[in-house]
Formats: structure tokens, sequence, C-alpha cells
């Protein structure tokens, strides 16, 4: 029989999930393309599921984890994570490191 060690990291905020790796590749994704449009694309993710999962972030934190200009008629809107979004990849990604 062959085996195989696995598990799941994610990031609680008072005790309730945060952000796992679904979400994570998403705010990953976002700071990588400054779009929530194209970060959905990347992922193939539904536009509405990732908007969900944005707010379901937010509204535990209470805090924004992205900021949207919107671009209007001639295009030139973007979506930027803030620091506490940016804050929230590193952190995941120093926990997945510590136990790699």
């Amino acid at each position: 029989m062959k085996f195989k060690a696995n598990y799941k990291i994610w990031l609680e905020y008072k005790d309730k999930p945060l952000l796992g790796e679904g979400r994570y590749a998403l705010l990953k994704a976002i700071g990588k393309t400054d779009s929530l449009k194209k970060a959905t694309e990347l992922l193939k993710l539904n536009y509405k599921t990732a908007f969900n999962y944005i707010n379901k972030i937010e509204s535990r934190l209470g805090e924004k984890v992205i900021f949207t200009h919107k671009g209007g008629k001639n295009a030139g809107g973007y979506t930027k994570l803030t620091s506490l979004g940016r804050e929230l990849v590193e952190k995941y990604e120093k926990a997945v490191r510590g136990f790699i």
C-alpha cells in the first residue's frame, strides 16, 4: 500500500475560517492582475462567486481587502489589494512555507 501525507491550511479570525487556498488564490490573482474580472478569468471562477468570497472576508474582518476604481465609459478601472489584503496573502504564504 502507498500512503500520502496531506494537509489543508487556512487562516482564521475570531475562531472562524477566513482564508483558505481558494480565497488566497483569488487575492493573489487580484494582486497580480489589478482586476477582479481578470482574476476570475485567470482562475476560471464565476465573477459572482469571487465577489461573494471578497464580501465574506471583508464582513468577517470589518475592513476592506480590495479597493475598486470604476473606469467608466473609457475603461481604466482597476481593483487593487489594500494593505490588509496584501498582509493576508503574505500571512497565508508564510503559513504554507512553515509546513513545506
